[in-house]
């Protein structure tokens, strides 16, 4: 079942946009791939924020340049990417360590009570990694979405001047950032829906719920994510404005 899926998605992928669909599908399973080496340097004992962070980076390097090419456009996403993460990284590490979310929550002991818990890893740097893991897929989406909607702005009226394109890209972030929170929201419920019917098989009240370390854990993520989205917008426009109004669009490609 999973080949015949991921066929379909290839012919999808194919159909809409031959050459850039083939880019598309190869970029993500170099990016499943370096999921899969990132947990396994994490399992070996090393930095797990640190090589998030790297990972993080990487990752974005592949979806932005390796399917669109390096131009403006994917150089200012990344550059905002990058700011994002470095900033939010410090704030998610302090919230994590405050709120406790690291490690399994009450529901997880069950399934885990076979296993030995002595692993010798930091479960609070391994919490901050995932809501780092989280950031990217998002972040990415909406600098590369402002970036690109910039891009043709200027390159059709450039007697804008510096604030009047960033005001443009404050604009289309507002524009983006309704369906992109709505989206996350989504997609977090939708991964939550079994612990919700959990909490509602076993009777749990409402301050059981919002006191549960793994509904904190998912809820924190959800956060974080949307804040992401949204610093991502000011970010990504005034870093987007320097550099499409200091290069010569002339010269560049798609």
């Amino acid at each position: 079942m999973n080949k015949i899926l991921i066929l379909i998605l290839l012919i999808l992928m194919l159909y809409i946009d031959r050459k850039r669909g083939i880019k598309l599908f190869i970029s993500i399973c170099l990016n499943f791939l370096i999921l899969i080496v990132l947990f396994y340097l994490i399992s070996l004992g090393m930095d797990s924020v640190i090589i998030s962070l790297l990972g993080c980076f990487l990752l974005s390097v592949i979806i932005l340049y390796f399917v669109n090419g390096k131009n403006v456009k994917t150089e200012a996403a990344f550059i905002s990417i990058v700011i994002v993460l470095v900033i939010l990284a410090v704030f998610i590490f302090g919230i994590t360590k405050m709120s406790r979310i690291a490690g399994f929550g009450y529901e997880s002991f069950e399934e885990i009570n076979m296993f030995s818990y002595d692993v010798k890893i930091d479960f609070t740097n391994i919490a901050v990694s995932l809501v780092l893991i989280s950031l990217i897929g998002a972040t990415t989406d909406a600098a590369i979405a402002i970036s690109s909607a910039l891009y043709e702005v200027y390159d059709n009226n450039r007697n804008l001047s510096k604030r009047e394109l960033f005001l443009s890209g404050i604009s289309i972030g507002k524009d983006i950032l309704c369906t992109t929170t709505n989206t996350l929201l989504f997609a977090f419920l939708g991964e939550f829906m079994t612990l919700v019917i959990w909490f509602a098989k076993g009777n749990y009240s409402f301050f059981d719920i919002v006191n549960a370390k793994t509904f904190c854990s998912e809820f924190i993520k959800i956060l974080f994510t949307a804040i992401g989205c949204v610093m991502i917008i000011p970010i990504s426009s005034y870093v987007t404005t320097r550099k499409v109004t200091t290069v010569n669009l002339d010269e560049e490609y798609d």
